[in-house]
């Protein structure tokens, strides 16, 4: 699958020599890649790739022919991929429009042939081949009118080479970030973004609630595991997002923080077992999304952290609340987690309770967690409402995270925000009273710097 989107990336790039040099066709081909189809020839020695691949695929049709100058030619004259080029506008339009054509020209035959998945060509375009996006986020993000305008020309210029065979919605109906599987009638739901270590994004929140609603009242579906891919990370939290928007916006803050919590709403009001299999680290806001569900498990190299302090923030999805009602027993330990981003092991985490089973690898982790989903059926359990008793804090006059100092300040509304949360009469209060701490921690200086700092990718200074 991927050798065709490659073979003939390349081959397409070597007719249009006849247009433009090797540099400016990389350039071009720099807003969608890392790095040009001539530059990575040369570090791949791979024009003869081209010409003994492109030569076996002519017998699907002459168009696929190798372009000639492949057998003259050892190595391509180009640019460090970031260097500036300069390019005329309709010689850049040109450019853009081959190859784009010949990237759709095979995604759309790989579909339309079953060559491969929508779901294994997006993601693989992206994690072999260096995509910036997949080839069909790349569709999606110019729209229908411009993707056949594309086509049209791409089969004015090379024709022969495959078209659409299926309406525009049908290359892009897809889960972009899951993998859904099914063992023994619970539904297997992997977060797929390992490029980030399997962040949290609002689409992918959005495809985790899509699953559970489409089967949430499906006869045949006893319930769900939660997991991710790889074993590295569960999830490594959620991305940054909008939250940089919200800097100083209390309104907008509290907001984001109730929509990027919809799934964990919805999954406080199922009646089928959701189970979240930790095979890896959970952080942040995938720690949030685990801890909704109505039980872990996990491997042994899995741990749970809430990192936000770090950045001036804090968990503001439930991470202040949902700790404390469920497991009150740990609560000396969540104040640590949450205030000084104390990370725990998956042992840890099963001594105080939050964690059911902890097993050794990941066909056991699959495996216990759906035996955990069929233990709960009829016996999924919210979280409790009513005041919870929790203990003082007993943090350091100085606090901090490792070797970071942290903003006294953040960790002061973190305090407030647990102690309030943890009197509060009801579960969604309480959860109200997260979101409220978060929309007002988005307006300190510990928040506009933590987030700067991060986006600039150096270590904070917090001053109060």
């Amino acid at each position: 699958m991927l050798d065709r989107i490659f073979d003939n990336w390349c081959n397409d790039a070597g007719y249009l020599l006849d247009h433009a040099t090797a540099s400016q066709v990389d350039k071009v081909a720099e807003e969608f890649v890392f790095a040009g189809p001539f530059f990575v020839l040369n570090m791949a020695n791979g024009n003869p790739i081209i010409i003994e691949t492109n030569t076996l695929q002519m017998e699907e049709g002459a168009h696929y022919k190798p372009a000639p100058i492949f057998e003259s030619v050892d190595r391509w004259v180009t640019h460090k991929p970031g260097t500036r080029v300069d390019i005329p506008d309709a010689q850049r339009a040109l450019i853009r429009d081959r190859m784009l054509g010949i990237l759709f020209s095979q995604s759309f035959d790989i579909i339309d042939r079953g060559i491969g998945t929508r779901e294994d060509l997006n993601f693989g375009c992206q994690i072999a081949l260096g995509f910036k996006k997949g080839s069909l986020d790349i569709m999606r993000d110019l729209g229908e009118t411009e993707v056949n305008r594309i086509m049209a020309r791409f089969q004015e210029e090379r024709p022969g080479f495959p078209q659409p065979k299926q309406p525009y919605t049908h290359y892009q109906d897809f889960y972009r970030y899951l993998l859904v599987d099914e063992m023994d009638g619970v539904k297997i739901i992997t977060i797929r973004r390992p490029q980030a270590l399997n962040a949290i994004t609002d689409e992918l929140n959005n495809e985790i609630l899509s699953v559970l609603k489409a089967h949430a009242d499906d006869p045949g579906v006893k319930g769900f595991v939660i997991t991710g891919y790889g074993n590295r990370a569960f999830s490594a939290g959620a991305d940054i997002g909008k939250f940089p928007e919200t800097l100083g916006k209390r309104e907008a803050a509290a907001k984001y923080a109730k929509d990027c919590a919809e799934v964990q709403v919805f999954m406080d009001h199922m009646e089928k077992p959701v189970v979240a299999a930790l095979n890896g680290m959970a952080l942040g806001g995938g720690l949030e999304i685990a801890l909704r569900c109505h039980a872990m498990v996990a491997t042994r190299n899995a741990f749970l952290q809430f990192p936000e302090i770090t950045l001036g923030i804090l968990p503001g999805i439930g991470g202040c609340i949902v700790p404390y009602r469920k497991w009150p027993q740990g609560a000396e330990m969540f104040h640590e987690m949450i205030c000084l981003a104390r990370p725990i092991k998956a042992k840890e985490a099963a001594d105080m309770g939050m964690v059911s089973r902890v097993v050794n690898d990941d066909p056991e982790l699959i495996q216990a967690a759906v035996e955990e989903v069929k233990s709960l059926v009829g016996n999924v359990k919210g979280t409790p409402d009513g005041k919870v008793d929790i203990p003082e804090f007993k943090l350091p006059e100085e606090p901090k995270a490792g070797g970071l100092a942290l903003s006294k300040e953040a960790v002061s509304i973190i305090v407030k925000t647990i102690e309030a949360g943890a009197a509060a009469a009801t579960f969604e209060e309480a959860l109200e009273i997260g979101y409220q701490g978060n929309a007002e921690i988005a307006c300190t200086e510990a928040a506009k710097e933590g987030i700067s700092a991060f986006l600039e990718k150096r270590k904070p200074v917090f001053n109060k």
